[in-house]
């Protein structure tokens, strides 16, 4: 299967639509879960696929809670490569990273760039207000007269409701409200109707 991803986003083929493709043919991850572009998107950036591998990738917070956390430089890491056999060669791992630089590069969707932080007014400032996370601004149905173009939560886009409920919101609602700052948009479902409140992040 990982062979599989990787020569498919080789071919052409997004993330999102190689999560679609695999989820229409039943096929599960090794968890049982569905399918999402986050972990289509894991699997094209996990180092251990070309036999390499991050030791002290994630480091426990305290030995009462033992919660897991991503180590963001709280600790040192040690790359170690060539430490097992590899799935995918050398090359087309590196092929594949070089590829997703690409294609962020040409949709400007890369950390420090101005199309990044000003594409939409409203880029960064909505916040899902069931999961805090940043909504994002999508187009349903663009191939149809029906089009919408709607704030949802990024969470719920990348990892499915099993991470949050989501909070979507119309555009065209966004646009009649003066936001100025980070806000939070809260949804709730009141006589089968969807009725919102926001408040500032702070």
């Amino acid at each position: 299967m990982v062979k599989r991803i990787f020569a498919e986003y080789l071919s052409g083929k997004g993330a999102f639509k190689i999560a679609k493709v695999l989820n229409s043919e039943d096929v599960s991850t090794v968890t049982g879960a569905k399918w999402t572009e986050a972990s289509i998107l894991d699997i094209l950036k996990n180092e251990k696929y070309e036999g390499d591998i991050i030791l002290q990738k994630t480091y426990r917070e305290n030995h009462i809670s033992k919660k897991k956390k991503r180590n963001k430089g709280e600790l040192d890491s040690f790359y170690i490569q060539d430490n097992h056999p590899p799935i995918i060669p050398r090359a087309e791992w590196e092929q594949v990273q070089m590829e997703m630089k690409n294609r962020a590069e040409l949709k400007g969707n890369f950390k420090g760039s101005d199309k990044y932080r000003n594409r939409y007014p409203h880029s960064g400032m909505l916040y899902c207000g069931k999961c805090n996370a940043v909504l994002k601004r999508r187009t349903w149905n663009s191939k149809f007269s029906c089009r919408k173009i709607v704030w949802q939560c990024s969470n719920y886009i990348k990892n499915g409701k099993d991470a949050c409920e989501g909070t979507v919101i119309d555009d065209e609602t966004i646009s009649r409200l003066d936001i100025k700052e980070p806000t939070v948009i809260r949804e709730e479902i009141k006589n089968g109707k969807k009725h919102y409140s926001y408040s500032g992040k702070g």
